[in-house]
């Protein structure tokens, strides 16, 4: 009966171990199918899926770099845009570099721009109201240009001149006040007024535009005089290629301006020339349509500088013709060579007067017998006094540090009132040259009560060092 029994349970056990074993392996089997039916490891393809995903990070950013003129900033706005701001892990930059190219290939249908064509937008006559619309619209867009500026139109609106230049434009000379008969009636009004506007612009940005572009235009209004003594100068005289036509008369449509703007898409270069002065509200409507044609045709946008081969109007014969009286060979041998050395580089000459310090660049200032000469108001305004110009006596007159002086350079000499009224009369180095005088550095410290302690020279700059 036992035996029975047993031979009975035996083949239950047998076929519960059958049915397990073949359980065990199916599962088995299909984990191992699953494992093999898997893609490759992602990490085999992390290598050039990274590397594609950097290229799309830094294309935009050599693509801009290639139409801009300006590597100092350049380099930092690169290193804004390359240096990573969260680490991506591998997955993730899969993900991004597929999102990135599903994106560029849905929504990116413009040509990447071809370095042999340049657009350079410039605008005239500002800065105004506009010129707030017109760096936003660039802002967006993501170009840069340059701007001619008017010195009266600066000087009221410092913060815009700040604001071109913060953000990577660049900055030319369109004189102080526009006025055709003054500046065209003889260079040295027109070189006058260069001056001005140069300085109220270095005063703002640092920084001295070398860029000139004439009012108007060269053609009709510079004969060679102008042409050849403002290059000896240092400067770069720039017309341009393509007229929009927005200052042809008052309120030109933007439609209009448009058309003219972009009437001409095959040239390597142009030069459009635009405006943001006072009434010019139909300029900066057009000016998004503008960009985005120059885009399309594969454009890259440019900003001008002084090292660039200049676009010139040619000396018309009405004023070749015209009766101009050209500087004497004084003032030009004053004003010219000298000139040159500010855009030459050379050593500084610092003042350290008291709490105060400033710096005068090579060019404005001269050493003529082992003495240092130097422009009477420049030092003496940026060191805290004032200076005014007495045009019935033609003298200086200074205030500064609590004594009046006035600068004779007919008579050669210096007039000291100090604060307790009393008067004394020193002989100076004093000179007219151009349009601004200039002193010896020794005499108007003296006088000022500064008198010189030491002076140095280095590798890197010129220092005087006063009480």
């Amino acid at each position: 009966m036992k035996e029975s029994r047993k031979n009975h349970i035996r083949p239950i056990v047998l076929s519960g171990l059958l049915a397990m074993a073949v359980l065990i392996f199916a599962v088995g089997g299909w984990a191992v199918l699953y494992k093999n039916n898997l893609p490759a490891p992602v990490k085999q393809d992390l290598a050039p899926v990274a590397a594609n995903s950097r290229q799309l990070q830094t294309k935009p950013v050599s693509s801009w770099n290639a139409g801009v003129y300006s590597p100092n900033r350049l380099s930092q706005a690169a290193g804004k845009v390359m240096a990573p701001r969260m680490v991506i892990t591998p997955a993730k930059a899969a993900v991004k570099a597929e999102a990135a190219v599903s994106k560029n290939n849905a929504q990116n249908h413009l040509p990447a721009p071809n370095k042999h064509k340049t657009v350079y937008l410039t605008f005239d006559d500002g800065p105004s109201k506009i010129t707030s619309k017109v760096l936003e619209i660039l802002r967006q867009q993501g170009v840069k240009a340059t701007f001619f500026v008017l010195g009266e139109q600066a000087r009221q609106r410092p913060e815009l001149i700040n604001a071109i230049w913060e953000q990577g434009h660049s900055i030319g000379n369109h004189t102080y006040n526009h006025n055709y008969h003054d500046l065209y009636s003889g260079f040295t009004e027109f070189w006058s007024q260069i001056k001005q506007t140069e300085e109220i612009v270095r005063n703002i940005t640092g920084v001295r535009p070398q860029l000139i572009r004439a009012p108007g235009g060269t053609f009709g209004h510079f004969d060679q005089t102008y042409f050849h003594l403002l290059k000896q100068a240092g400067y770069s005289v720039m017309d341009w290629t393509v007229d929009s036509g927005d200052s042809r008369r008052k309120g030109v449509p933007a439609a209009d301006i448009l058309k003219e703007s972009v009437a001409d898409m095959n040239a390597s270069r142009v030069i459009l020339l635009l405006h943001d002065g006072g009434g010019h509200e139909q300029s900066a409507k057009a000016l998004p349509e503008i960009i985005q044609r120059y885009k399309s045709a594969g454009y890259a946008f440019g900003v001008l500088d002084a090292e660039m081969q200049p676009v010139q109007f040619r000396v018309s014969d009405a004023a070749a013709k015209a009766s101009r009286n050209g500087p004497s060979r004084d003032w030009i041998a004053a004003n010219i060579a000298p000139n040159r050395e500010l855009f030459t580089p050379g050593k500084a000459l610092a003042l350290e007067v008291g709490l105060l310090e400033t710096k005068l660049l090579p060019g404005e200032y001269s050493i003529s017998e082992g003495q240092y000469r130097v422009p009477l108001r420049a030092v003496v305004e940026r060191l805290g006094g004032r200076v005014n110009w007495d045009s019935a006596s033609r003298t200086g007159k200074v205030v500064w540090n609590g004594r009046a002086i006035i600068a004779d350079a007919a008579r050669k000499q210096l007039t000291i009132t100090g604060a307790d009224g009393r008067q004394q009369v020193r002989s100076a180095d004093v000179q007219m040259i151009g349009s601004s005088l200039w002193v010896s550095l020794r005499g108007l410290l003296e006088a000022a009560g500064h008198a010189p302690l030491t002076t140095a020279v280095t590798i890197d700059e010129r220092r005087v060092k006063t009480l």
